[in-house]
């Protein structure tokens, strides 16, 4: 599977690419050419968000029946390939609106959706047994380091030949993705229970959360991101504004701000397999990173002074958050390996991701409306004090159930399938 984790790791490497030309493209025909309000802003980070609300459930449900996630990838790519490559033609023709750039988000939302939670199942499908960690671990470093050259590069490429091209880069980048899937080697399909009767979606949909529910350390770890995914989505609905108009980042080297993040985020899925030791409580470490990056976010609003200083203490606000998360977001696969059986994961990790959207949705239109009532620098600093004071009083809730039950590292239940896939892909 070597091979194959490496043309995963090149087709990924390349989307994130092209979705740095995306997201340094998109605030900048929101705010410079449209003179997008923060209201409005909000409502383009709330469109990305709503289809977790309206699909997530049944998209975990769908995730839990397929047999071959990587048939579905491939379509998701193209999918995505296609509305980026519209709206390069819309800003190209000078017909672009804001309604255009919340239409992407909704699609590119949806796509998400589904994305999210099927490239979860094929990456445990490609990794061998145990690897599943380094495997995360490798993939998230590519996927940092081509953040780094994607905000590099992306405004210089902006400035010079528009925001049409880098959008039109970013389509290019899914059809390499795709690419790289198509020639992976046949891998043998998930075991699926054959269904006999009735089937219920609603049923099935809520199945993950009553997992989470039941399950300890998990409703602990759904209280203690309420407001760190709530005040973050504010956060990042007014980034463009607070950059460009509050720092007064030139658009040039609006890109640059976030290569600070793209460093510091390689830097910890680096040493995140070292820290992720077999013996280790990977709950723990979940718990930790979450409270050293909300704490780490203050210096977000805190910029000031000098451009090249505000510039740098914007990106130790964004940076050091991304290092603490990209820690975590690996420590969280093996938890849900090992404490969710390998039928139920879709649905899992489908309820996290609704949950996550909920409070995402909600935090973007609470940044864009404190946004517009207090200003974009005041709003910054009470979502940032928010998250970072309910930070310290949900941890030791959590560390407090980690003690309560000792980590099982190995899933309670895993299949393998004996067969190869033989149908074309």
């Amino acid at each position: 599977m070597a091979r194959d984790l490496r043309l995963y790791w090149w087709g990924q490497t390349a989307s994130t690419v092209g979705s740095l030309f995306t997201a340094v493209a998109l605030p900048v025909v929101a705010v410079v050419h449209l003179g997008a309000t923060p209201g409005q802003i909000s409502l383009i980070s709330a469109a990305a968000t709503l289809p977790a609300l309206l699909f997530g459930l049944p998209a975990g449900v769908l995730a839990d029946r397929i047999s071959r996630p990587r048939r579905t990838l491939v379509l998701l790519d193209a999918l995505s390939a296609l509305a980026t490559a519209a709206v390069a033609v819309a800003v190209a023709g000078d017909v672009v609106s804001i309604a255009w750039l919340i239409a992407l988000a909704l699609v590119s939302g949806s796509v998400s959706v589904v994305t999210e939670v099927v490239y979860f199942l094929h990456l445990n499908q490609l990794a061998e047994s145990g690897e599943l960690t380094k495997a995360r671990a490798r993939l998230q470093a590519g996927q940092f380091g081509a953040g780094l050259v994607g905000r590099l590069v992306a405004g210089p490429a902006i400035v010079a030949f528009g925001t049409a091209t880098a959008l039109a880069v970013d389509a290019a980048s899914y059809l390499l993705s795709a690419g790289a899937l198509l020639a992976m080697r046949p891998v043998a399909p998930l075991e699926r229970a054959p269904r006999t009767g009735p089937s219920s979606w609603l049923r099935d949909s809520l199945a993950g959360a009553r997992i989470l529910f039941d399950n300890r350390f998990y409703r602990a770890l759904m209280l203690l991101l309420t407001v760190p995914i709530f005040t973050s989505a504010g956060t990042g609905a007014l980034g463009g504004i607070y950059l460009l108009h509050t720092l007064h980042v030139p658009t040039g080297v609006f890109g640059l701000v976030g290569m600070l993040a793209g460093v510091l985020g390689l830097l910890g899925s680096t040493v995140a397999g070292r820290i992720l030791a077999p013996h280790r409580d990977a709950r723990r470490v979940l718990v930790l990173c979450y409270a050293s990056s909300s704490a780490c976010a203050l210096l977000y609003p805190a910029a000031g002074g000098p451009l090249p200083l505000a510039m740098v203490l914007a990106g130790l606000g964004i940076g050091l958050p991304a290092l603490f998360g990209a820690v975590a977001n690996v420590a969280l696969s093996p938890v849900l390996v090992a404490e969710t059986s390998e039928q139920a994961l879709g649905r899992v990790m489908a309820t996290l991701h609704v949950y996550a959207g909920a409070l995402g949705l909600l935090g973007a239109l609470a940044g864009g409306l404190l946004g517009d009532r207090l200003g974009v620098r005041p709003a910054v600093w009470t979502l940032a004090g928010a998250s970072a004071l309910v930070m310290l009083l949900t941890a030791p809730t959590a560390l407090r159930a980690i003690r309560a039950a000792p980590f099982r590292p190995e899933p309670p239940e895993r299949t393998t399938a004996p067969a190869e896939e033989s149908a074309a892909r």
